[in-house]
């Protein structure tokens, strides 16, 4: 939560942004450090012990089956089956505080009996050990341990007896049949929003948005939710969870390899970055938030390196030259507005290319330039 959010909500007036026909949250301000923004670390929230907790058994009251007669969870047991053996497993807490899964292994028995799930054979069982148990059993028997993993499977299968592998590894996997595989590959929409923590939508939510009308892919559904909650939050004076929307959306350009579109939106984010604005912002407030704007040292207004990654990236996947980039990123940003902000458009597109470089001493100067500016608007306020 930044200091901005300390302060009650209350609607920005009379400022409008700009909407996104059609076609998506980045590294939020950090301090200045080199991370790229291309790592990519998976973490789970974990609720507090006073958060409720809803069962499947009560979701599914109000979720739509698929055309295969399953529900959302039972969709994602398909989809992580073949990572789960056929007894004897440790399952992941989001099956329960995130979708209210009691018993998966419950699940896994009930997609077996309708036919979605088989008992997986002796050379998916063997896939799912380590190569230093497939080097050891080799070694057995005198075989070569050199090779990637999926040689070294097609090693053991060739050239070890069946019945003496099926002895060694005995432990075995699900594996989806053809009709799992379809039932699967139908709903996609429901591994994808369970690996994107995107606004508030889950296999639940998303459930329901996409059974609504009109129908389309969910790809669509998606980016048509993310646009609506953008300019929500942009109506509200959230400016932050605005500008968090966008990056999701910048993502999702990027995921289907549209560079130019997904440097626009970045190219937002940008600009409500270097605003000095954030959730809930309230004019009167502008003295508090003003002590943390100066100078570059100690400004909480600054680049997060992940974003600034992000735009060089896109810079190099377009072949831009400083220049072309300039003119991209102001042809989107000088169409925004916003009720307050440090920096012109031009000092915007400025500060990432001196991040990018690390040219302390002008980052240093440009701020020196803005609070001379603000210090200007704003007499009365210390900064």
């Amino acid at each position: 939560m930044s200091f901005f959010d300390l302060f009650r909500k209350k609607l920005a007036q009379s400022v409008k942004p700009v909407a996104s026909n059609k076609m998506a949250t980045g590294t939020a301000k950090q301090p200045k450090s080199n991370i790229s923004s291309f790592v990519k670390v998976t973490s789970e929230i974990i609720p507090s012990v006073t958060d409720e907790v809803i069962p499947a058994e009560k979701r599914i009251k109000d979720a739509i089956v698929s055309k295969h007669g399953l529900y959302p969870h039972e969709v994602l047991v398909l989809d992580y089956a073949g990572s789960y053996y056929t007894e004897g497993n440790s399952f992941q807490g989001f099956w329960w505080y995130r979708y209210g899964v009691r018993d998966v292994d419950k699940c896994l028995r009930s997609l077996l009996d309708r036919g979605f799930l088989q008992i997986g054979n002796l050379q998916s069982a063997i896939e799912k050990e380590t190569a230093t148990v497939f080097k050891e059993e080799l070694k057995k028997y005198g075989l070569k341990v050199s090779g990637k993993k999926d040689e070294l499977v097609q090693r053991l299968m060739t050239e070890i007896p069946h019945e003496e592998l099926n002895s060694r590894f005995t432990k075995r996997t699900y594996q989806l049949t053809e009709l799992g595989k379809q039932a699967l590959a139908e709903e996609g929409y429901v591994p994808y929003i369970h690996r994107h923590q995107i606004e508030d939508l889950d296999i639940w939510t998303l459930n329901k948005i996409i059974h609504e009308p009109p129908y389309m892919p969910y790809r669509d559904k998606i980016w048509g939710y993310l646009n609506k909650r953008s300019m929500e939050h942009f109506a509200a004076g959230n400016f932050g969870l605005y500008r968090n929307c966008r990056y999701h959306m910048y993502n999702f350009l990027m995921e289907e390899k549209k560079v130019k579109d997904a440097l626009g939106m970045l190219s937002e984010v940008v600009f409500y970055d270097l605003s000095g604005l954030g959730n809930n912002y309230e004019p009167q407030y502008l003295d508090i938030y003003a002590e943390h704007f100066f100078p570059y040292k100690d400004s909480t207004v600054i680049m997060a390196p992940g974003i600034t990654s992000a735009v060089i990236h896109c810079q190099k996947e377009l072949n831009l030259s400083d220049d072309e980039l300039k003119a991209v990123m102001l042809d989107r940003i000088n169409r925004l507005s916003a009720p307050f902000h440090l920096f012109t458009p031009e000092e915007c597109v400025d500060i990432v290319l001196m991040e990018s470089r690390e040219d302390i001493d002008a980052l240093t100067k440009i701020y020196a330039k803005a609070k001379r500016r603000f210090k200007q608007r704003f007499p009365g306020i210390k900064c």
